[in-house]
């Protein structure tokens, strides 16, 4: 027992050594990572200020808030901190590498891969929001120029059904239960579209009817 000790301990004593280079490969590694995670969030905001990206949002009716100097700053180091974030896990999955950490790197290489897909889900979101937005004004203006009743609850009714398939592409996106959005967004669609069939059926006449003063204009003109 006692001539293995000292076996033990120089066996351990040898192993600490050999990871030395490793453990100094992987501090330089996330150092590294820090300086340049730091880097790129500054060159965001300086991107971001130049590019003026606020314009788009002061247009909302919700984005008045952006019209100040402390939102604009506070939503531009928003966007820097996001790929500090990302790019700082990038180098502290390096870090488990060069450490032999595998199991630790294969658990947050996963969490890294979902940042291309979360960022397509959100611009597939952001696209179908506005585009949903944009026909459905365009949408009131025709109805408003045929006269037809309740153009805004119809061109309501059209925003929220775009918005509900551009939610489930987004979540398709991100591999979220397939399945269930799927029977989900069908289910949805499906009922969307039997309470249009039964508003038309109950008040598609008064729905598509112009206006009465309409009407008696047309007759006199008629009679004229």
């Amino acid at each position: 027992m006692e001539n293995k000790l000292p076996t033990l301990f120089l066996d351990l004593a040898n192993k600490f050594v050999g990871f030395i280079p490793k453990l100094l490969a992987g501090m330089a590694l996330l150092f590294l990572g820090l300086l340049v995670a730091w880097f790129v969030k500054r060159l965001v905001i300086q991107l971001s200020i130049a590019l003026r990206l606020e314009r788009f949002l002061i247009k909302l009716s919700w984005g008045k808030a952006f019209s100040k100097a402390d939102v604009r700053h506070g939503f531009y180091n928003f966007i820097g901190n996001i790929f500090y974030f990302f790019l700082l896990l990038a180098f502290i999955d390096l870090t488990f590498i060069a450490w032999d950490l595998k199991f630790l790197s294969d658990l947050l290489g996963e969490a890294i891969s979902l940042f291309p897909r979360i960022v397509a889900a959100a611009i597939i979101l952001g696209i179908g929001w506005f585009l949903a937005l944009w026909a459905a004004n365009g949408l009131v203006g025709v109805l408003l120029r045929e006269n037809i009743k309740r153009a805004t609850a119809i061109a309501l009714y059209a925003r929220i059904v775009l918005v509900v398939l551009f939610t489930a592409m987004a979540l398709v996106e991100l591999d979220v239960a397939n399945g269930i959005v799927t029977i989900g967004f069908t289910t949805i669609f499906i009922t969307l579209g039997v309470i249009a069939i039964v508003l038309v059926a109950l008040h598609g006449k008064a729905l598509f009817r112009k206006p009465n003063g309409l009407e008696g204009d047309h007759h006199e003109n008629g009679g004229d």
